[in-house]
C-alpha cells in the first residue's frame, strides 16, 4: 500500500525507495518465519491410517503390508486438518476394491506376491506436496466403470471419445460406486466425491492412475500453504488478474507463423512442435479491451493435471505474492459463480485482482 500510494507517482525518492526495499525484505523474512511455525509434519495423519488397515485386514481376511514413506514432509496446519478424511477414504478404497476383491490365487498366478501392499507416501515438489496412495491389487476395470457410468447416465459425450484416464477418473463422481452390494466399507456412492471436494477445498487436485491387474495410484497435489501464493499479475482491459506461478510454464509474444486453426476453426498455437489451444481471457470473461490481435498481447502457457493450454492477455505486470481471499458468500446467494476463478486478492493500491483457477479453465 505504501509503495503503490498514488501520491508518490512521478516523484524521485531514492532514499525512500531504498528504505521501502529494506522494509519489504524484513517483512518477507518475518512472514517466512511465521509460515514455518505453521508447518507441521504429516506423520500424525499418516500413522492414523495404520489402524484402518489393521481393522480391515482382519474383517476382509487379507494379508496386507502397509508401507509409509515421507511422513516427515511438512505442510500448513490448516491443510493437515483437511487431509485426514480424504486419506482415510482412499486407504479404505485400496483395501476394499484394490486388494479385498482380488483372489489370492489370482495374484500368485499373475506373478505377484500373495501378500498385498498398500503404500502411503509424500514428497515435496516445487512449492507443492505430492501425496500418493497406492495398492498392487486388481486395478480399475475401465469396462466395468464405463458400464456403470452409462447405467447411471453420467456420460457427457459419446462413449468412444473417452480416454482410459477419463474413465478411471469417473470414480470421483458423486454417487458413483462399482459395488452392487452395500457393505460396511463401500457401495453407498459417498466417499470418493468427498475426497475430491475436500482436496479441492485445500486448493489441491487428485488424479487416478490405474492399470488393470497391476494396481491403482491416487495422486494428490496440494500447495504447501493455502493463505499465500506466488502469482503473476496480468491485465485484460481495465481488470487485473493473478495467475498462480506454479501453473505457468512460460510466457511469450506470438509470431504469426506459430498460429493455426483446428478442424473446428478453434485457434491453436505451435510451440516447439507441440500444438496447444488458445483461450482468450477477454472472451471468456466478456471484457472490453483494445488488444484483440494475438500478436499485440501476451501468451501464457499454463499446465495443470498433465493438461496444457495457452491463455491470451493484454500484458504482464509482474510477479507478486498475494493473500488469497475467498469470494463473499452473497455472490453465491445471487447465483453468481466465478467459473475459472478461485478467489480474489486486494492489491497494494486497494483495487481487487481476480485469481485465475487454471484447473477449471483447462478442465
Amino acid at each position: 500500500m505504501v509503495i503503490s500510494n498514488p501520491d508518490l507517482e512521478g516523484l524521485e525518492l531514492e532514499s525512500f525507495n531504498k528504505a521501502a526495499r529494506d522494509l519489504k525484505k524484513l517483512t518477507g523474512e518475518l512472514q517466512d518465519t511465521v509460515m514455518s511455525i505453521r508447518m507441521v509434519p504429516l506423520a500424525g495423519v499418516f500413522q492414523k491410517m495404520n489402524r484402518i488397515v489393521r481393522d480391515m485386514r482382519k474383517k476382509l481376511n487379507r494379508d496386507v503390508d502397509f508401507v509409509i514413506e515421507g511422513e516427515d514432509t511438512e505442510v500448513d496446519k490448516s491443510i493437515v486438518d483437511n487431509l485426514q478424511d480424504p486419506l482415510m477414504h482412499l486407504v479404505r478404497n485400496c483395501m476394499d476394491h484394490g486388494i479385498g476383491e482380488e483372489d489370492p490365487d489370482a495374484r500368485i498366478a499373475a506373478g505377484k506376491p500373495a501378500k498385498g501392499t498398500i503404500k502411503l507416501s509424500a514428497q515435496n515438489a516445487s512449492g507443492e506436496v505430492i501425496i500418493t496412495v497406492s495398492d498392487d491389487g486388481q486395478g480399475i476395470d475401465p469396462e466395468k466403470v464405463m458400464a456403470k457410468a452409462k447405467k447411471m447416465g453420467l456420460l457427457t459425450k459419446p462413449e468412444m471419445e473417452y480416454t482410459e484416464k477419463e474413465i478411471q477418473n469417473m470414480i470421483l463422481l458423486p454417487g458413483f460406486s462399482t459395488n452392487e452390494v452395500v457393505t460396511e466399507f463401500s457401495g453407498r456412492g459417498v466417499g470418493m466425491d468427498v475426497v475430491k471436494a475436500n482436496i479441492e477445498k485445500c486448493g489441491g487436485q487428485i488424479v487416478v492412475d490405474s492399470k488393470k491387474g497391476l494396481g491403482t495410484n491416487f495422486i494428490i497435489k496440494i500447495p504447501l500453504t493455502m493463505a499465500i501464493i506466488d502469482g503473476m499479475e496480468i491485465t485484460v482491459g481495465d481488470l487485473v488478474f493473478t495467475v498462480p506461478i506454479s501453473t505457468i510454464r512460460e510466457s511469450f509474444k506470438v509470431e504469426p507463423d506459430q498460429l493455426l486453426n483446428d478442424t473446428g476453426g478453434k485457434e491453436m498455437i505451435m510451440i516447439r512442435g507441440v500444438v496447444y489451444p488458445i483461450l482468450r481471457l477477454h472472451e471468456k470473461f466478456i471484457i472490453d479491451t483494445e488488444i484483440t490481435n494475438l500478436e499485440d498481447g501476451i501468451i501464457l502457457l499454463v499446465e495443470t493435471n498433465n493438461k496444457s493450454m495457452c491463455i491470451f492477455a493484454d500484458r504482464l505486470i509482474g510477479e507478486q505474492q498475494v493473500v488469497v481471499k475467498p469470494f463473499p458468500k452473497y455472490l453465491s446467494r445471487y447465483n453468481i459463480k466465478g467459473e475459472g476463478l478461485s478467489g480474489c486478492t486486494i492489491m497494494g493500491d486497494g483495487s481487487i485482482s481476480l485469481i485465475i483457477d487454471t484447473n477449471q479453465l483447462i478442465g
